[in-house]
């Protein structure tokens, strides 16, 4: 195995072993330590890694330091888990105890870990290490990092404001994009990068519009936890600002984040509602279906998107999924169990494009990807890989689940559990067409907010709702609040 590898698996190990040996021989001694209280500061730190890795990533900046590129999120991260260190290794910070959902992460990673270092993860330049490390390990970093800070209700609404700030620039950055403004984009990279799939349409700082679309969805129903904490004028709004996000996610011009978000709307604001608002719901979006459909019905079927691709194009693309499919079968039925190892689906497929039992034109998929997730993970880690994955969006499910559920928490720690239902909504949705696995900052939203999620649920006793008060559903005035009193 390759010595810098083992050097990058072995330091992470080292360095928190001599973190606790610090912490617990320093609780032994009569010294104290002067510490700042940057406590506070971490949560923060941690959305802003979110962030600015989605604008201000690899794309915008990035400096070759070895054999790993080094971007301004990633040195924020660093950043964020020297302080962490700093402050437990002075009994400022605790770590909780792990629970199932930290559990699944683990076993997740150490599966993909090994299917990845069992097999040639120096294929393709790198690329099985490359996503190992910048699409699961940093994202797991960061998981971790928000999990185990002090944050609080107060944290809660900054992330709000922040990812309704963010879903602002994303939209009016995608109908530049779609409308040709390309002079009003920003960072230039955008319109500029030498990746050009996908132009034309609203992808976004993540140059792709699926991240784009569920990064939307999640900034939609960011908004929309504040329609309980306003009057009629702050509602409408509201109602007119997560508008306006949707037609960010229609600016995506990809059908599957546009089902993302009708089913993610379903849970987040259909579900909660009272019943007779849900039948008024009912009946106006059956009105306005059979209103909109002979306009838009065929264009939602058939319609051009990127720049470069003719509709007939996107026809194809289309009836290309069971190609995907066939090819993965076929892969999965001779590496059933642990498959051909993680990312290694491009440098393994050829022999399979060419089935002579086959009457597809599978030979058409030589230079695609996988456009399943569950696929692509069948086909790399076999039954142990597809399992792993179930495994681990089921706890984040029922993580989620248990905080909007648990009606003694404060309503903002409920939302975000609800939130957190809407983002593995669209991460599913999507990822039945496509390998979100693969894409830029998506596992870096996706941990993020699970471990936001799952801090909550930890420390559900910093969460708790003033007992003296009626616990209030998330459409529910506060002026309805008031008179329930």
């Amino acid at each position: 195995m390759n010595l810098d590898v083992i050097l990058l698996l072995l330091l992470p190990a080292v360095f928190l072993a001599a973190c606790v040996l610090w912490r617990f021989s320093a609780g032994q001694s009569n010294q104290t330590t002067w510490t700042p209280d940057l406590s506070t500061w971490l949560p923060l730190g941690c959305i802003g890694v979110l962030l600015i890795g989605s604008v201000f990533g690899h794309e915008f900046f990035n400096l070759k330091i070895g054999p790993l590129p080094i971007t301004l999120d990633r040195v924020m991260l660093g950043g964020i888990i020297a302080m962490f260190a700093w402050q437990f290794l002075n009994h400022r910070q605790d770590l909780d105890l792990f629970n199932r959902v930290d559990m699944a992460i683990l076993v997740w990673l150490v599966v993909i870990t090994l299917s990845a270092l069992t097999h040639k993860f120096t294929v393709m330049d790198n690329m099985p290490l490359s996503r190992l490390l910048f699409f699961n390990w940093v994202p797991v970093s960061l998981y971790f990092a928000i999990r185990w800070c002090r944050v609080k209700t107060f944290d809660l609404k900054c992330f709000s404001v922040l990812m309704v700030l963010f879903g602002v620039y994303l939209t009016l950055t995608a109908i530049a994009e779609t409308r040709g403004f390309q002079g009003l984009v920003f960072p230039r990279y955008i319109v500029e990068s030498e990746f050009s799939e996908f132009l034309g349409r609203g992808r976004g700082p993540f140059l792709n519009p699926v991240t784009n679309g569920i990064f939307l969805s999640v900034t939609i129903c960011c908004t929309l936890m504040w329609w309980p904490r306003l009057k009629l004028p702050g509602q409408i709004a509201v109602v007119g600002l997560s508008l306006l996000l949707a037609f960010g996610v229609y600016s995506t011009y990809t059908r599957s984040t546009w089902l993302g978000l009708a089913v993610g709307m379903v849970a987040f604001v259909f579900w909660p509602s009272k019943q007779h608002h849900k039948g008024a719901m009912i009946i106006a979006a059956t009105l306005a279906g059979i209103a909109l459909f002979p306009v838009v019905g065929e264009k939602i079927f058939s319609f051009k998107r990127d720049e470069a691709v003719s509709q007939a194009d996107m026809e194809q693309s289309a009836q290309m999924r069971p190609l995907f499919a066939s090819v993965a079968l076929d892969m999965f039925k001779k590496n059933p169990i642990v498959g051909v190892g993680f990312a290694q689906y491009a440098s393994t497929k050829s022999p399979y494009l060419q089935n002579p039992h086959s009457n597809l034109p599978l030979k058409s998929t030589r230079s695609l990807m996988q456009h399943n997730v569950f696929l692509a993970y069948l086909v790399d880690m076999g039954l142990v890989g597809l399992g792993v994955l179930i495994l681990l969006l089921g706890q984040f499910s029922w993580v989620a689940w248990n905080v909007w559920s648990n009606r003694s928490l404060d309503l903002w720690a409920r939302q975000f559990g609800l939130a957190g239902v809407v983002l593995l909504i669209g991460y599913c949705i999507n990822g039945m067409f496509h390998d979100v696995s693969i894409i830029p900052m998506q596992h870096m939203l996706l941990f993020f907010w699970i471990g936001v999620i799952n801090n909550i649920h930890s420390r559900s006793h910093t969460f708790e709702s003033d007992e003296s008060q009626t616990i209030r559903e998330p459409w529910q005035s506060e002026t309805d609040h008031s008179m329930a009193a």
